[in-house]
Formats: structure tokens, C-alpha cells, sequence
């Protein structure tokens, strides 16, 4: 099975302009550029980023339903007291859900049920190839990665539940990505996660993942901000 020939990254939908807001400013929650307390004005971040304000105010509708910001009274929008709690929630609930799926995945592989897992061993054939690639390209190769092993662990519900936590995904996976230690020690974790799923290992499949997860989540707190441009 690994000896199938890497696929290119799928080509996917270019974001649209209110989930790039939504990923700017929950970047900037996540690293403290915007704090607890802070107000965000919708005519000011549209002027930022040189967009309307309808984006922008669908961006913080979403944030303010998962919990990230908060509308007071005369006062406007805010950046909830809870933000990073809530984002830690998110990816503790992301982990074992993920966790799973790397689990379910290798049960199927180990039982002889998957005939092509090339969506799996294509984008892992591309993180042990040395070749250097540009921050976005690595991004999508990971969201493939992780895609797969969700569609081939069988089961809907994760994949529909996951799909959910998958913006607060993609500005952590940047962000996290725009460090190149963060970059080589994610890539590693992932070739290890793959490789226990090819091999049929459940419990490590799934408990490298949840690591995976977790741990990279972590890092995505406590890291330098990176800089995205909205486009």
C-alpha cells in the first residue's frame, strides 16, 4: 500500500473573503493581539483589511457564535473573557475526534477493508519527500492528510462534526505552520500517524494523533503571531 505513487494536493475552493476574516481575527485572538475586553469595530477591520463590512460582519457573527467574541450593549463587539478557553475546548474536542478517526482508519486498514488509501499515502509520500515548499502548499498538503484520514475512517459523523471545527483548523494550521521548527516537528508527528495507520496500529494511530493535536494546539497559544493578508 505505501508503495503507490504520491497525488498532488487536491485543488480546493478558494476561501471566501468572510472565512479569511474570520481566520485573521481569530488569529489574533489566539495570539493576544487582541485581548479579552478589546472592541472590534466593523467599519475599522473592514478599513484594515480593505474590504466591505459585510464580510466582516458575517465573520463576527460566527466568531460570536462559537463563543470567541460578545455583543454589549452600547458598547458594540468585544472580545469574549472566555476566547481562549473556548479555542482550547474546540481543540480538545477536535483531538479525540481526530484521535478517532486515526483509529477507525487503521481498524479498516488492518482488516483489509480499505482497497485504496492513496488519499492517505499521496500527501504522506509528500511530507517525507525533502523538497522545500512554500507555507501554503504544506498547509494544504496537512489538510489533505487529515481530510483522508477522516474520509477513510468510515464514519460520517466525524467527518461532519469535524467539519464544523474546521476554520478555527485553518488558522491554527497556519499560524502553527509559519514557524519552521513547529513545520518540521508536525510533519514528523503526521509521517508517524501515518505510518502507524498503514501498519494497522490502532492504539498508536490514535493516540500519536490526539497527541498531535493537542500539542499543536498548544503551541499555536503560546507562538509569535503570524501575519496573514486577507485576499
Amino acid at each position: 500500500m505505501t508503495d503507490q505513487q504520491p497525488r498532488l494536493p487536491l485543488i480546493r475552493e478558494a476561501p471566501l473573503i468572510r472565512d479569511q476574516v474570520y481566520q485573521v481575527l481569530l488569529t489574533k485572538i489566539i495570539s493576544g493581539d487582541l485581548a479579552p475586553g478589546d472592541k472590534i469595530t466593523e467599519r475599522v477591520t473592514a478599513g484594515e483589511l480593505g474590504i466591505s463590512t459585510t464580510p466582516v460582519k458575517e465573520a463576527l457573527r460566527r466568531l460570536e457564535n462559537e463563543g470567541f467574541v460578545r455583543t454589549i450593549p452600547r458598547r458594540g463587539i468585544v472580545v469574549g473573557e472566555n476566547a481562549l478557553t473556548s479555542f482550547e475546548q474546540v481543540i480538545t474536542v477536535r483531538a479525540w475526534l481526530e484521535g478517532l478517526a486515526a483509529r477507525l482508519c487503521a481498524v479498516r486498514v488492518a482488516a483489509g477493508e480499505l482497497d485504496d488509501v492513496s488519499a492517505l499515502t499521496g500527501p504522506l509520500a509528500l511530507m517525507k519527500d525533502p523538497i522545500l515548499r512554500p507555507v501554503d502548499e504544506i498547509v494544504e498538503i496537512n489538510a489533505n492528510f487529515h481530510d483522508a484520514i477522516r474520509e477513510l475512517s468510515g464514519n460520517r459523523v466525524i467527518v461532519q462534526f469535524v467539519g464544523t471545527l474546521l476554520g478555527v483548523d485553518a488558522a491554527v494550521r497556519k499560524r502553527a505552520l509559519s514557524d519552521p521548527d513547529e513545520l518540521q516537528r508536525g510533519n514528523a508527528e503526521h509521517i508517524d500517524v501515518g505510518d502507524a495507520i498503514l501498519d494497522g496500529d490502532a492504539d498508536r494511530a490514535e493516540a500519536l494523533m490526539r497527541s498531535h493535536v493537542l500539542r499543536s494546539g498548544d503551541h499555536t497559544l503560546h507562538a509569535h503571531p503570524a501575519e496573514g493578508p486577507v485576499s
